[in-house]
């Protein structure tokens, strides 16, 4: 059998891009037109646009997570935390078309929303994030309370995202890191 011509990535690519300059107003047709493809080949590998589009969210949602964990990989927890908010910044800057098919859908309301075949992939796609910063949270605070994690979520996720996200779809200016590096660094110090 000859190997299509139109890949999944290729389609989510092309999505992607899409995504980045009109945000939720993502038409198949012309994700079609900047792929060359007829529009049956999209709806072949994705039976609705809603398809499209979730299955373009996790695949950005993972790539973002590889870098994420990869940047908290230290095994001091302060380290750790701080490479984490910061990667927020850094992947950002270099993918932005991923950074941008993020924000396209928050988890919470998705797994609602989404269509059955990907609801269970959204529900479980942050898992090994949240794992990864509770440990860093009982490193980090040895007699942790629900504050200290509090801290942790707003220290390494929320505090970089809410600095990050004008950000999205222009440029990410380098100075950024060092500014969600003290932000997060403030934050984590709340909790001492």
């Amino acid at each position: 059998m000859p190997a299509a011509k139109f890949s999944h990535d290729g389609i989510l690519d092309a999505a992607a891009r899409e995504a980045l300059e009109h945000g939720t107003d993502v038409k198949v047709g012309a994700v079609a037109r900047r792929l060359g493809a007829p529009s049956g080949s999209i709806y072949h590998r994705f039976p609705s646009r809603d398809e499209l589009l979730v299955q373009l969210w996790l695949r950005s949602v993972r790539r973002f997570h590889e870098h994420y964990l990869a940047a908290g990989g230290d095994p001091d927890p302060q380290r750790a935390l701080l490479g984490m908010a910061v990667s927020v910044a850094s992947f950002t800057r270099e993918h932005q078309s991923d950074a941008a098919a993020m924000t396209l859908f928050r988890q919470s309301r998705l797994a609602e929303t989404a269509p059955v075949s990907c609801r269970a992939e959204v529900e479980q796609v942050n898992v090994d994030v949240h794992r990864r910063l509770a440990e860093l949270a009982e490193a980090r605070y040895p007699r942790r309370t629900q504050r200290h994690e509090t801290l942790v979520r707003m220290a390494a996720i929320e505090g970089p995202y809410g600095l990050v996200r004008p950000y999205v779809r222009g440029s990410v200016p380098e100075w950024l890191d060092e500014v969600v590096e003290a932000s997060s660094r403030g934050i984590l110090a709340l909790g001492d």
